[in-house]
């Protein structure tokens, strides 16, 4: 059973250069650990039980011995950095292993994995990755908990972000068969439809949105030209855009402005530039059910 939305993860070559990147946008960064049998090391942007993993891989043997959850993500760092996957919470993964299945998609897991946290405290938790591997897919990999929610966050607290980005939003996501990907969400995740999109939608796109709680999730086919269609193009399928939340869109924008990030400002919400989010797309929309203040 799917219940949350747990992380976005941005691969990034350098986690020095990634780590000083996010703590330029006003986001309070912290070590994260390191993966013993994956040879990668993190760093994380926590808001609650949501949070931003940033992404390197430390030890290129070990990862490639890893099979394609090693080798998909050396390859991806080779080539850019960015957003690479994202991570859905719940229970019951062997069900949703099987739902993947039933729809010709192979399911690894569940199985175990571990972080060794830099004051030697072990974050464990079980895994299903349909496709292969978790990067650069049009779906999530999905992750059970075992380290109790309570431990993680009083181990990795909610940061101060002083760009007053207080959780994640959303997702958006490029498809190259949009009924498909509808499918995986609705029959093999049981998300549910969502009438409207939490931000502006995708020019040269047909797009489908889903909820899960507060986090929303939106599908895109590209139709036509536009920055969609380049991004399949360049990357194939898989995460486009992160939305995050701000209570106060005039505050973030003018944090920005102080700590001098390019940014645009449209409808109601906030473009980063990518050069400046580690290659990252990343938009900051009005917490739901509020609008830009004034």
């Amino acid at each position: 059973m799917i219940e949350r939305f747990d992380h976005a993860v941005i691969g990034i070559p350098d986690l020095e250069d990634g780590i000083a990147a996010f703590r330029r946008l006003g986001f309070e960064v912290s070590e994260g650990g390191r993966h013993p049998s994956l040879g990668t090391r993190n760093a994380i942007v926590r808001f609650g039980l949501d949070y931003l993993e940033l992404l390197s891989v430390e030890d290129a043997r070990t990862a490639q011995a890893r099979g394609p959850f090693g080798s998909d993500l050396l390859s991806f760092l080779r080539e850019s950095s960015g957003l690479v996957g994202f991570v859905l919470a719940g229970s019951r993964l062997e069900e949703h292993a099987d739902a993947f299945r039933s729809l010709g998609i192979g399911a690894e897991g569940p199985f175990e994995m571990d972080r060794i946290r830099p004051d030697g405290r072990r974050l464990e938790w079980r895994l299903v990755v349909p496709g292969g591997s978790p990067w650069r897919k049009p779906w999530p990999y999905l992750i059970d908990w075992i380290t109790p929610e309570s431990d993680l966050l009083a181990w990795d607290p909610p940061g101060d972000h002083r760009c007053g980005v207080t959780g994640v939003a959303g997702m958006d996501l490029v498809a190259e068969d949009l009924g498909a990907a509808r499918e995986i969400y609705q029959t093999a995740l049981g998300l549910r439809h969502r009438m409207t999109p939490p931000s502006p939608g995708e020019t040269g796109t047909t797009s489908f949105y889903l909820q899960i709680g507060s986090f929303s999730l939106g599908l895109h086919q590209p139709t036509g030209d536009g920055a969609a269609r380049r991004e399949l193009d360049r990357r194939g399928p898989g995460p486009f855009r992160l939305l995050l939340s701000s209570p106060d869109l005039a505050y973030s924008a003018a944090t920005l402005s102080t700590l001098d990030i390019p940014f645009s400002m449209t409808h109601q919400c906030l473009d980063i530039d990518r050069d400046a989010s580690a290659g990252a797309r990343i938009r900051i929309v009005p917490v739901q059910g509020q609008g830009a203040t004034t």
